[in-house]
């Protein structure tokens, strides 16, 4: 069933494009994938880079203490050092991109400070799987920073090349809260995109249908697409890794399902199985 955008007759200020778009600097594999879809996201919404590299000092102070304060600071002047090196680097290709931007340094716990940044952001830039090294640990700080952001997380896989901005999106939906909020979160990119599916996989009896979500969008001046699946036997991520083949997307709306304890990231299923693989960039809400 398609739904279609309505006759726009008042302005909607939810419907304000992503402006201020905080992007994590780390200098890992995923960084450039990570920029040019932010660069990508900048030129759609006429928005503001924020760049955010974190020294992680916290880090060293876990060392033996055997090795005394001289080699410990050795090695932060090291990757000071290297963090200047990147900043160099990822400026210089900033005013070769011709977007706004801004450089922010700060110390401690890197999800810590990305949460924070997040207050006054639109939308936090990180990177999803595969990944090529430490995949553990970089799909836990996107995973924690994703659970407890009051900005959404567009999770970009380290082999994207852009971001098809305007592209067809599909939106995963399951009546939940975590769903309601990602759609939501979601709605300035919705807007700006080609198409939309919303995709339910074995839906129950709820007042939360995915036509009544629909329904909503509609309201808004954003037509949908919905499509029931039955699993079949697949998986509810392999039945949404299909449909966004099907349908062409360049992006994945879903729910950031689980929660963070002592800075792990613990997801359910679904949720941890995209982002770890994930086909195109996910925005992530919860």
């Amino acid at each position: 069933m398609h739904w279609q955008r309505p006759p726009k007759t008042w302005p909607d200020e939810r419907m304000e494009p992503m402006k201020t778009i905080l992007v994590h600097i780390e200098g890992d594999e995923g960084q450039p994938a990570r920029l040019a879809a932010a660069y990508d996201l900048a030129r759609a919404c006429q928005g503001h880079l924020v760049c955010l590299s974190v020294m992680p000092y916290a880090a060293y102070a876990l060392g033996d203490p055997a090795m005394g304060a001289f080699p410990v600071t050795t090695l932060i002047d090291a990757v000071e050092a290297r963090r200047k090196e990147e900043r160099v680097a990822v400026e210089a290709r900033l005013r070769q991109e011709g977007v706004s931007w801004e450089w922010q340094s700060a110390d401690g716990d890197s999800g810590d400070r990305l949460v924070e940044y997040a207050r006054l952001a639109d939308v936090v830039v990180m990177s999803a799987g595969p990944f090529s090294h430490a995949g553990a640990l970089k799909l836990g700080l996107t995973g924690d920073v994703a659970v407890r952001s009051p900005a959404p997380v567009l999770a970009v896989p380290e082999a994207a090349i852009g971001f098809q901005v305007s592209g067809p999106a599909l939106l995963c939906w399951d009546g939940g809260q975590e769903a309601a909020r990602a759609m939501r979160m979601a709605m300035p990119l919705l807007r700006l995109a080609s198409d939309v599916t919303l995709l339910t996989v074995a839906e129950k009896d709820s007042p939360f249908a995915a036509r009544s979500a629909a329904a909503f969008l509609s309201r808004h001046g954003i037509g949908v697409d919905v499509v029931e699946r039955d699993g079949g036997g697949a998986s509810v991520e392999q039945v949404i890794r299909s449909v966004a083949m099907e349908r062409g997307a360049g992006l994945i709306v879903q729910g950031a399902y689980g929660h963070s304890r002592m800075r792990q990231m613990l997801f359910g299923g679904v949720t941890r199985g995209l982002l770890a693989d994930a086909p195109v960039p996910i925005l992530l809400g919860h």
